[in-house]
């Protein structure tokens, strides 16, 4: 009877091996399972930034459909909803002025569907026609900025803004 010499390379794994690599993998598993997990957060961003970005676009579309103003050829000095109207009813652009809407509804009042956490407020104003940043305190002019800001469920906001004039 012979006995047959293992090489080192011939040899199985040992119980001291596998007890290292369950302790590398302990060590190691935390750290990992955190960047997936950060990872994964940071992944739907992408999601809710292009939600929000649509809803604000077709709410700006909504609000441009709109007449400049009611009164036709003179601007409104008061900006807002008129006494009694309904979003519904709204019939000129600073009839948005003041919509704060959580979750974003439709041009009929409905809430809309998927976005639930989600908030659009629009304010409304005059700007000179030398300066379209910056609103003006009082008074009228010919051009009317329009900001619309959305708000994310994980509470980022992003913001429309856009200038109409009465030409």
């Amino acid at each position: 009877m012979s006995v047959r010499i293992l090489h080192r390379d011939q040899r199985g794994t040992t119980l001291i091996d596998l007890i290292v690599i369950i302790i590398i993998v302990a060590i190691a598993l935390p750290p990992m399972m955190a960047l997936l997990i950060q990872g994964t957060k940071q992944s739907t961003f992408g999601v809710s930034m292009s939600r929000a970005n649509s809803l604000g676009s077709t709410l700006l579309e909504e609000v441009r459909s709109k007449r400049w103003d009611e009164n036709g050829g003179a601007a409104s000095a008061t900006l807002g909803p008129d006494s009694g109207e309904t979003r519904t009813a709204y019939d000129d652009v600073d009839d948005f002025h003041g919509l704060n809407e959580s979750p974003p509804k439709d041009s009929l009042d409905a809430d809309v569907t998927g976005a639930t956490g989600f908030r659009q407020q629009v304010s409304v104003c005059y700007v000179a026609n030398t300066d379209l940043d910056t609103c003006l305190g009082s008074g009228t002019s010919n051009y009317k900025k329009i900001t619309l800001t959305i708000t994310e469920p994980e509470g980022k906001t992003s913001e429309l803004v856009t200038v109409i004039s009465s030409f």
